[in-house]
């Protein structure tokens, strides 16, 4: 990098100290052959302006300085270790005293400081975020304003970024909906489009097509308006489907309706017309005894007048009688007809009331077999949802198999890193455990925790690396306290420069007894590595949103 831009502690800088090339104090000062001095990343951007490799090529080319001009030779570059002595000591505010940062030291401290600097403006986890925060910052920026930070949909409760909330909610299924033809409110969205469907919705003024569309009808109508719309058309449409049926349908209605009524009527007219003619013959009767009388007696002029009379009487009776006689024999066939009909009505309706019997029975058995099916496949649904846990736990076992040690070496994979640190920094979740090791097969049980943004005096400027020793199976045969030497490594994925820490056990603490529970106390370092050098560009600690880290437990002197 170029010079050093900070801001000094009394007088102005002695022009020795600067760069001959950017002028700020120099950094990893490197002297030429004429005496003047550049910062070694000035000399290597003038270097390749030239077209030349520092390294490789002997090629000159000319001071930067005004009055100077010489020719440089590279192979006459050499390190300045006592000018950058000095500069080191020099006393300097923070890059951050404008923002409020009060801490004052010397050069060699201030890349320290700035590492845990609160007010040292930090990129922000989310890689397209692209916002720069004040670390004190970090943790609100996180939960209140970043645009990716996580965010719930108030509907369906769909984690999302902030930034696609509008959107998604804008489309959410769940989001409150009212519809549009009949008003209904209460509704989601996808509640409403059920209850606009053409087929299976249940909209009262969604206007559908005619229910007998199939055979004519173009009509377009409103649920509601069906009805009536049904009511005034009944004729086209009964003329447009079956016409002739309906008709043939409401002939033998009506015929058994009249058929009914005129047996009744004649079953109650044949007692009255009986009696109506034992009367009449009782009458003709009498009038026949009181004529006999009258002719035996010899009656008078008088007499034979009212016998006139009375034989015209018995005339009219007679007529009377004959006349219903003849009814009489003209009803009965009607009757014997009536009679038929209705028989054959009521084979019918017998028949029917078997048919529907039959269908009733069948229904049941059917409702039989449907719930007996119905109890199967919730009990297979029971069987596979046991079978799918033990599958579940199966997998987990294997894998668990498949990631343990047994030589004392853990690698482990820490993957989704930005949700997890974003996690620990939130609170939500601020530490999680690796899988566990062994020393041996019948060795100490052993497994790490860490903490990404640290705990203790490392809290919020540390990655806290901690052991644990835990309960085994074969502790009984073990030498207690643990006394292995234990290493720490955060891998730099570019092979360059591995973080590394270690530390023997101490025989007094609980942490490393016997355990008497699932696992000890853990134990480690609580300032494994500053956070400010996760996010170094010239390593790669982090890459691809994975980090690795390696425990390593010596075992020489357990064989």
């Amino acid at each position: 990098m170029p010079g050093y831009s900070v801001k000094l502690k009394g007088e102005g800088t002695d022009p020795k100290y600067c760069c001959s090339c950017c002028t700020l104090l120099l950094n990893e000062p490197r002297q030429t052959s004429c005496g003047h001095r550049y910062c070694k990343s000035c000399l290597e951007d003038l270097n390749r302006k030239y077209s030349f490799s520092f390294r490789a090529n002997e090629g000159p080319f000319t001071c930067k300085v005004r009055s100077c001009g010489e020719s440089i030779n590279i192979r006459e570059i050499f390190p300045d270790r006592a000018i950058e002595k000095e500069i080191q000591k020099f006393e300097v505010f923070c890059d951050n005293n404008d923002d409020g940062c009060t801490w004052e030291g010397l050069l060699h401290q201030l890349q320290a400081h700035r590492g845990e600097c609160e007010y040292e403006k930090i990129a922000c986890i989310h890689k397209d975020c692209g916002e720069r925060i004040p670390r004190k910052d970090l943790s609100k920026h996180l939960t209140d304003t970043c645009a990716l930070r996580p965010s719930a949909c108030q509907w369906c409760k769909e984690s999302l970024p902030f930034k696609d909330i509008a959107k998604h909610q804008e489309s959410c299924p769940m989001a409150p909906a009212r519809c549009k033809w009949c008003g209904k409110k209460g509704l989601t969205r996808s509640q409403l489009q059920d209850h606009q469907h053409p087929q299976t919705g249940d909209c009262p003024n969604m206007k559908l097509p005619c229910h007998f569309e199939p055979v004519g009808c173009q009509e377009q109508l409103e649920r509601k308006q069906h009805g009536d719309h049904q009511k005034k058309t009944i004729t086209a449409h009964l003329n447009m489907v079956l016409a002739m049926l309906l008709q043939l349908a409401t002939n033998v209605e009506g015929l058994r309706d009249e058929d009914v009524e005129a047996r009744e009527n004649m079953r109650a007219a044949i007692p009255r017309l009986d009696k109506t003619l034992k009367d009449q013959v009782s009458k003709i009767t009498q009038l026949e005894q009181r004529i006999s009388d009258y002719q035996s007696e010899g009656a008078t002029a008088s007499g034979s007048s009212g016998l006139k009379a009375l034989e015209n009487r018995v005339e009219q009776i007679r007529a009377k009688v004959e006349d219903v006689i003849k009814k009489l024999a003209a009803w009965e066939p009607r009757v014997g007809t009536f009679e038929g009909i209705v028989a054959v009505l009521n084979r019918e309706i017998e028949k029917c009331s078997s048919q529907m019997e039959a269908y009733e029975r069948q229904r049941r058995q059917d409702r039989e077999i449907i719930e007996t099916l119905e109890r199967k496949v919730r009990s297979l649904e029971r069987i596979i949802a046991l079978k799918d846990v033990a599958l579940a736990e199966q997998d987990l076992r294997i894998q668990t198999l498949e990631l343990t040690s047994y030589d004392g070496i853990l690698t482990w994979k820490i993957a989704d890193f930005t949700r997890k640190r974003h996690d620990a920094i939130t609170g939500k979740t601020a530490s999680f455990y690796s899988p566990c090791f062994f020393t041996s097969r019948t060795g100490y049980k052993m497994c790490a925790r860490i903490y990404l943004n640290g705990d203790g005096m490392g809290k919020g400027t540390h990655v806290s690396l901690f052991f644990v020793v835990m309960r085994g199976h074969y502790d009984g045969l073990l030498r207690w306290p643990f006394r292995q030497k234990v290493t720490f490594m955060l891998l730099d994925q570019n092979n360059r420069e591995h973080v590394i820490d270690a530390f023997r056990p101490d025989p007094t603490s609980s942490s490393f007894q016997r355990p008497t529970s699932d696992m000890n106390i853990a134990s480690g370092c609580p300032l494994f590595v500053p956070l400010s050098q996760l996010d170094s560009s010239s390593h790669a600690y982090v890459r691809d949103d994975t980090m690795f880290l390696r425990v390593i437990v010596d075992t020489a002197d357990l064989n």
